[in-house]
């Protein structure tokens, strides 16, 4: 990821980034990071602008995949500075990837922290068949369900006291589960 590209990009400070057009009717999923001393916030953008919904905080230099929703033209890139917290001399590196870049979502419990994109692509057992997400925060966090077709992502927030729930998957898509402490998934 250390060299710009038509589908990666890099930088030190703040931009606005358009992805290819081709992308625009469907979620575009991509990898980024910031450097182990620096962290960046990575927002939406349409039409060229930031709308301010924060994709991911990068940490620690940690690779984290994430979902572009449909109708975004791109995304803006915003340095956290001391002032905020953060300071730091790397840069930051987005670039799209595959679906098959993504690990599965499956019955297997699996463990995390801070944010994680899962790809949902099982075959379902009959028509009617809808997989449902079982998902757990140790405090807080956030699960957003996205259609691998496009269409309006389903977000659902979670502040202590109700830390687990369920979420049915009607259709092919992408799940990404975010929260600053650990969290457990699993599909039932």
């Amino acid at each position: 990821m250390s060299v710009e590209g038509p589908e990666s990009w890099s930088g030190w400070a703040g931009r606005t980034v358009e992805v290819p057009a081709g992308s625009a009717s469907r979620p575009t999923l991509l990898e980024v990071r910031g450097g182990l001393t620096s962290s960046f916030r990575f927002y939406r953008a349409v039409g060229g602008r930031s709308t301010r919904d924060t994709l991911v905080t990068t940490v620690r230099g940690r690779r984290m995949r994430v979902v572009l929703p449909a109708d975004s033209s791109g995304f803006a890139v915003e340095r956290i500075t001391v002032r905020d917290g953060a300071s730091g001399f790397q840069r930051w590196h987005a670039r799209i990837i595959g679906a098959e870049a993504l690990p599965a979502l499956t019955a297997k419990e699996r463990e995390g922290k801070f944010t994680e994109t899962y790809g949902y692509f099982q075959p379902k057992r009959y028509y009617e068949d809808t997989r449902v997400l079982r998902y757990e925060f140790e405090s807080q966090g956030s699960v957003t369900y996205h259609l691998a077709t496009g269409g309006r992502p389903v977000e659902i927030p979670h502040y202590p006291p109700r830390p687990k729930g369920t979420l049915p998957l009607p259709h092919h898509g992408y799940v990404t589960i975010s929260s600053p402490d650990a969290w457990r998934v699993s599909l039932v």
